[in-house]
């Protein structure tokens, strides 16, 4: 089987927007039946999984500092 680099990241971003966009269809369904404004139930669900992906970002933004790179010798060295 083939590495696939930062395939947990990537699966994260790809179930949090999926799960953004459901639970959003499932408020606008609300609202078309009942008439009722599901905005308070959409902002907890919407902003937890936002909330993931902004540790996410910020966890791989401030470990850009500390990356390791390979030399030609095969020997890793951060930079």
């Amino acid at each position: 089987m083939r590495n696939i680099p930062h395939l947990f990241g990537k699966v994260m971003v790809v179930w949090c927007v999926a799960a953004g966009t459901l639970c959003s269809l499932w408020a606008m369904r609300i609202l078309s039946r009942t008439g009722q404004d599901a905005g308070g139930l959409l902002a907890p669900v919407l902003a937890f999984f936002g909330g993931e992906l902004a540790l996410m970002f910020g966890r791989n933004a401030l470990q850009k500092q500390n990356r390791k790179e390979k030399t030609e010798d095969g020997h890793y060295e951060y930079s």
